[in-house]
């Protein structure tokens, strides 16, 4: 989750601050393909790579940083499944030891 994240606050300021260069369509499309892609890479996640494709978008992809963004929310969801799943143990674990007495 760190490296996903930290690619993603990394590739938002390069956007910002490199931004003559990256907004050069085939150079600015060529490093959101590899970012997308590496970030599709870590994550596994296709709602992160579709919400990624907004940087694809004229003016939207400039200016917001997309990529922290859908990182935060895929962080976010990560997190609420691994909670469902902890408190589905702890009913499993519950019923099991009601069933056992």
């Amino acid at each position: 989750m760190a490296l996903a994240l930290g690619i993603s606050l990394v590739a938002d300021l390069l956007d910002y601050l490199a931004a003559p260069i990256f907004r050069v369509p085939i150079i600015g499309d060529v490093f959101d393909v590899i970012v997308s892609g590496l970030l599709f890479w870590i994550t596994k996640s296709k709602v992160l790579l579709v919400m990624n494709l907004a940087e694809f978008i004229p003016f939207l992809g400039d200016f917001l940083p997309v990529y922290t963004i859908s990182t935060l929310m895929w962080v976010l969801r990560e997190q609420e499944e691994e909670n469902k799943l902890d408190l589905l143990k702890r009913v499993v674990r519950l019923l099991s030891n009601k069933s056992t007495r």
